[in-house]
């Protein structure tokens, strides 16, 4: 009788021990980063691309060492905005090649976080694309895909859009869009429709993501080449359940004089062209407890911002305040980061 009650009340500890441990709630907040590098280019010739610039008898004189120099710096920058842990996610933009990126993760101090990354091969004709490092233990890759822009007949082709599906900790999935959209080379106004078709790419691809996904998590990052409040952006962004951009906030901040500086400055004029956008599902206020099944993680965005450290940062001697150190200035080797300064978002998770 003793042994039946004994094994009873070890029974019942299991259980009570497995019941608590399957109650049980975890958190984690993941770092994610978008930069635009500025010409992160391989010094080797591509006779396919209009790269003969970032060559060693280039006009730039670009070489290993160059290339190197620039690797260091943006590794400083993206070790110091994970403030010691490795971001989770890091879209970036104007880097040419697989050559590149693998020197980036494998020689630089990115290496001991054993970064992973996808990129796009696309038709630009200067060659440069973009990519995502990401850490396979925090994001679990599950696809991959280049979006084409389809441009009017005669225009020069632009970057493609990078499509990442990948399963977070605690088992959601979460579709990731890297995108530079086409600059605004020969004048704002001239160059819109090219802007406008991308835009049309981008919103096909969430339209679809929005039918095939049950609870959808979408998160474009890139540099948009258009400020927030642009009128051409808000109208063709704004569509179906929408996307909702997070550097709203930011971009008012700037015309009110609240905020020092942007992502970009452009004729002593800071902007912010780089951009985070989410669908609802990531917005932060969206998670009650009612809103998602209890076995479903809850995701959404803790905070944005922008990233610049002191020495990102130089004097600006033709215009007031600073500038990003870039490197070059107009045709002199500066030796700095970029033209940019990259943005960061924090992804709150909640699991069991």
């Amino acid at each position: 009788m003793r042994s039946v009650r004994c094994l009873s009340f070890l029974l019942t500890l299991f259980l009570f021990v497995l019941f608590s441990a399957s109650a049980q709630t975890y958190e984690q907040v993941q770092t994610v980063l978008f930069y635009n590098c500025e010409n992160l280019f391989d010094p080797a010739d591509d006779p396919l691309k209009q790269d003969d610039e970032f060559t060693p008898t280039g006009s730039r004189h670009w070489n290993s060492y160059r290339q190197y120099q620039k690797m260091v710096n943006l590794t400083k920058v993206i070790v110091d905005a994970g403030a010691g842990k490795a971001p989770a996610l890091i879209g970036l933009a104007e880097v040419e090649n697989d050559s590149v990126m693998q020197r980036l993760i494998h020689s630089t101090a990115l290496w001991p976080w054993e970064y992973r990354y996808v990129m796009t091969h696309s038709d630009d004709v200067r060659g440069i694309n973009v990519a995502l490092l990401y850490q396979p233990y925090d994001f679990r890759l599950l696809s991959s895909e280049s979006v084409k822009v389809n441009l009017p007949d005669g225009v020069r082709a632009t970057r493609d859009l990078l499509h990442v599906c990948g399963r977070l900790v605690g088992g959601d999935t979460l579709d990731v869009i890297v995108c530079h959209l086409p600059s605004r080379m020969g004048g704002t106004r001239q160059s819109a429709p090219k802007r406008k078709a991308a835009h049309q790419a981008l919103r096909h691809l969430c339209d679809s993501l929005e039918r095939c996904r049950q609870h959808p998590h979408v998160l474009v990052m890139g540099d948009m080449n258009d400020s927030p409040d642009t009128r051409l952006l808000r109208r063709n962004m704004n569509f179906g359940g929408g996307l909702f951009n997070l550097m709203d906030s930011l971009q008012k901040n700037l015309r009110t004089g609240k905020a020092a500086f942007g992502t970009h400055k452009f004729q002593g004029k800071w902007s912010v062209l780089d951009q985070f956008w989410v669908n609802g599902n990531l917005l932060p206020g969206t998670h009650q407890e009612d809103a998602v099944p209890s076995e479903t993680p809850r995701i959404w965005v803790d905070s944005i911002g922008v990233v610049c450290f002191p020495y990102m940062l130089v004097e600006d001697e033709t215009h007031l305040g600073h500038r990003p150190k870039r490197t070059y200035s107009g045709y002199r080797y500066e030796g700095g980061f970029s033209d940019h300064l990259p943005i960061r978002l924090k992804l709150h998770i909640i699991y069991k």
